[in-house]
């Protein structure tokens, strides 16, 4: 396959109240510049965003986006979160094969949006 021609979004504060927003799979990659696991996984990464021209892929530097980084909860990374309809749906700390990192992607496409907001609603009334 070579060198991805699909582009990799990097996360921003901007960037990523953006992406809460739509309504489809958003896969992140939160790492930093000096983890080699991290380094290692972006190829993994890459290769799997090829197959999904339907899905968001984005990357997320923990040491220039700390605030970010804290919002995921991250305490250790790489740490992968799938996002759907605004909300995170899962999170793994460290690498994944590109076989398991598919089967997370057709599992986030099977879950129904309005299940999920109606879940983030019932849990911020309770608050």
């Amino acid at each position: 396959m070579g060198v991805s021609d699909k582009e990799i979004v990097d996360l921003d504060i901007e960037k990523f109240n953006d992406i809460t927003k739509m309504d489809g799979v958003v896969v992140i990659h939160l790492s930093a510049e000096w983890c080699g696991p991290c380094q290692a996984f972006t190829a993994v990464f890459h290769e799997t965003a090829e197959q999904h021209d339907d899905v968001i892929f984005a990357s997320l530097d923990t040491d220039t986006q700390p605030e970010l980084g804290a919002a995921f909860n991250v305490k250790s990374i790489p740490t992968i979160a799938v996002m759907r309809g605004g909300a995170v749906i899962f999170t793994h700390e460290g690498s994944l094969s590109e076989n398991a990192l598919n089967d997370v992607i057709r599992q986030a496409r099977a879950i129904k949006v309005e299940e999920v907001r109606k879940s983030v609603q019932a849990g911020l009334s309770q608050s």
